[in-house]
């Protein structure tokens, strides 16, 4: 693919960014001791229960983070509600081929969690997402609490080997424990198992059978994130440093070993969680190295040996063209963050770069001029070893730094050190009237 279909392709990536990182939005926590604190939460956009809470009780305040167990309830104003709870689980409740059971079987342990509501009233449902499948339990008064869940195990098959089958009963789990209930029942029928489906089963059963037949407060149409994905980029500035050893025929040592500044555009897609994020990047700097070949050169000089003739001489010599170009650099790799109170983040990744030369001049300094091909012009990073990052994040500036390191191709190994910022808002955060309601 030219260079220049490359850079617009590249650059296509960051025209429409929009971002801000951390989003904290209107809640209220309720502490184990019964306190009741209004302020602003974290969204985290969680997919497994939160392991930790940050809180504050405005914009200008202290950030606190708190542990699932200093709580009983977690309530964003327009958004999500988790309580603490303690929780039948079945952990065996595999679903990839690779970890599946050989037989049914069930190992239910006692868990302590922060649990997403998604119905609450006479019969309460909540969510639970283990990291290999979803959980949805129901509880009512004077009934025990039943876990429904995917999960899938071997068994053997009739012409031998094994066999892969569905163990989530859970239509006969519902029709048994709504058994009084015909209704309710009767829906368990047809449910499918997702949110909505049990969702519907639950409030059949409020509506049709419980103490005042009225279905019970849902949180279903606002207890998935408003994004499943978050988009975010800004400017990128740095400096960088290409370590190229060079063994030509004329020159042993290193041809690009100064701290070259850089600028650019970068973007991440944060995923679900804002944990992880796919990175891409798009910058330009300035690149300096040399060729060196082989001139074969013919003279042409008097023979002295008669008068008028001429003889040519042939000879081998070492030539050099010694060039500098504006180096575009695309990067795309893998990012990971970890919080930090304060708002502040850590993060690490991996990033697999391509380079572009572009406006080249040289001169051929010494020796004489010999045909020079896109293809002979060296780059700064060659193969598919990735680059590590390591950096540090605080609102909408970040500060990191790469190495990548290629030993063993010519002894070459880059640099880089770069502050971001980050620029526009955030799909995940609320205007200023939503906030307000």
């Amino acid at each position: 693919m030219p260079a220049r279909i490359r850079l617009l392709l590249a650059i296509s990536m960051f025209l429409p960014l929009v971002l801000r990182a951390q989003v904290y939005e209107p809640g209220l926590l309720v502490r184990s001791t019964g306190d009741t604190l209004r302020g602003e939460i974290e969204n985290s956009f969680w997919v497994e229960p939160p392991t930790f809470i940050r809180f504050r009780l405005g914009p200008t305040g202290a950030v606190e983070t708190v542990k699932p167990r200093q709580l009983r309830a977690v309530l964003l104003t327009n958004g999500r509600y988790f309580r603490y709870e303690a929780l039948p689980i079945n952990h065996a409740d595999e679903t990839e081929l690779a970890h599946l059971p050989h037989g049914y079987a069930t190992h239910v342990k006692v868990d302590s969690l922060l649990a997403e509501v998604l119905v609450e009233g006479p019969m309460t449902l909540f969510r639970v997402v283990r990291p290999s499948s979803l959980h949805l339990l129901l509880h009512r008064a004077g009934q025990p609490m039943v876990d429904l869940c995917e999960r899938k195990y071997l068994r053997h098959a009739p012409g031998g080997g094994w066999e892969v089958t569905d163990g989530n009963n859970y239509r006969n789990q519902l029709s048994l424990y709504l058994s009084d209930c015909p209704e309710a029942s009767q829906a368990a029928k047809s449910a499918p198992f997702t949110a909505a489906g049990v969702v519907a089963v639950v409030q059949r059963y409020n509506q049709a059978c419980g103490p005042d037949r009225r279905a019970g407060r849902s949180w279903l149409a606002v207890a998935a994130p408003r994004r499943r994905v978050s988009v975010q980029g800004g400017l990128l500035a740095g400096v960088r440093y290409n370590h190229l050893e060079n063994t030509s025929v004329d020159f042993t040592g290193c041809t690009d070993c100064e701290a070259r500044p850089f600028g650019g555009l970068y973007a991440e897609v944060l995923l679900p969680s804002r944990r992880t994020a796919v990175y891409g990047e798009l910058s330009l700097g300035n690149f300096r190295n040399q060729l060196s070949r082989f001139v074969t050169v013919v003279t042409t000089t008097p023979d002295p040996r008669c008068a008028g003739c001429t003889r040519e001489e042939v000879s081998v010599v070492a030539s050099t063209y010694r060039y500098q170009a504006l180096m575009s650099t695309s990067r795309i790799g893998v990012r990971y963050f970890f919080r930090l109170p304060h708002e502040q983040q850590l993060l690490f990744g991996l990033s697999y770069e391509m380079n572009s030369l572009w406006h080249i001049t040289g001169n051929f300094q010494p020796g004489p001029a010999f045909p020079i091909y896109d293809d002979d012009l060296g780059y700064p990073v060659v193969g598919l070893v990735p680059a590590l990052t390591a950096g540090w994040r605080w609102n909408r500036v970040s500060a990191t730094a790469d190495v990548h390191s290629l030993f063993f191709i010519g002894g070459r190994f880059v640099v880089r050190g770069s502050l971001a910022y980050r620029l526009g808002r955030s799909h995940d955060q609320m205007d200023s009237a939503t906030r307000q309601r």
